[in-house]
Order: C-alpha cells, then structure tokens, then sequence
C-alpha cells in the first residue's frame, strides 16, 4: 500500500495532469458532443508482446462510444467535425529497478480544439474532460488488467456524457 502511495505522488508531481481532480463543470464541455473519434496512443511494447492490441483495443472502445449514441469519426470525417473531438488512450509504464516495480498508468482523455477567448483567432487542442487516473498494481495480470481499467474508464467518460446530454 505504502509503495502505491508513493508511485501517486511521484506521478502527481512529475505528471501535471494527474494532479488535477476532475470536476463536475468539466462534464459540461460534453454537453452537445454527437460524435468524436478515438486515439490509442502506441502500447508499450511488453504490453503488446502480453497480447493487448492498440487496434483490437480501439475497436472495442468505438463500439462502446456507439453503443452509447455517439458517432464514431472516420479519418475523412475528422476534419469537418467542429472541434474535431477526440478520446486519447494512453498507457505509462512506471518502472523502478531500485524497488522492482513495473506497473502502468492509464489516462483517458477527450481533447476538442478551442478558441482563446481573449484571441478568438487562437485555436489549440486542449483537454476539456479528464477521467480519473488508472493504475494497475505490480501484482495483477497486466494485459486483462489494463484492458478492463481503459474499459472501465471509457465507461466514465459515457455516464458523464450521458449525464450532460439526458436532460
């Protein structure tokens, strides 16, 4: 226990989005959103050597946006969506030799190009919904045990949508 402490404050130091805690006004950036497309970032190579598969994986993550009501974006599609919305998958290896720990961090993310209010002619991608941060422990099975914490984490991101958008 002591040990996962420790590897959540390095990564709350060291990683800034970590640090942030999720708040219920960001579930209002998902209000509207219709469609949206997804983006597994490269798994670690150990990971996918296990069997976890970056496009096994990202089709069985739009199936659940679909099952949700959301449209998924096709690559053509992606440049004539307003916002150009995307979910971002990404899997961090922590690694310390010293204390024999190799574990992974999950963060899921949905990125939407904005506007500077300040400088309207601004435009940049931001993170304006962020699930909470995944961690498998040194001890579980690493491949079924991040599949279902991504998955586990795409269902966070569909009860806020849903959420946002029943009303």
């Amino acid at each position: 226990m002591r040990l996962r402490v420790l590897v959540f404050l390095g990564l709350t130091l060291c990683w800034p989005t970590c640090g942030f805690s999720f708040t219920a006004d960001k579930r209002d950036t998902l209000r509207g959103l219709r469609e949206m497309s997804v983006l597994v970032e490269y798994l670690p190579d150990d990971v996918e050597r296990e069997g976890l598969n970056r496009e096994h994986l990202q089709r069985d993550i739009e199936v659940r946006l679909r099952q949700a009501g959301l449209h998924v974006l096709t690559i053509s599609e992606v440049a004539t969506s307003p916002g150009a919305p995307y979910l971002y998958v990404a899997v961090y290896p922590i690694t310390s030799p010293s204390m024999n720990l190799n574990a992974y961090a999950i963060a899921l993310t949905l990125k939407q190009l904005v506007q500077l209010s300040r400088n309207p002619a601004t435009e940049l991608f931001a993170t304006t919904w962020e699930g909470p941060m995944q961690m498998n422990s040194p001890n579980d099975l690493r491949v079924p045990d991040l599949r279902a914490r991504i998955l586990e984490a795409v269902g966070r991101f569909i009860i806020d949508y849903r959420d946002v958008n029943s009303k």
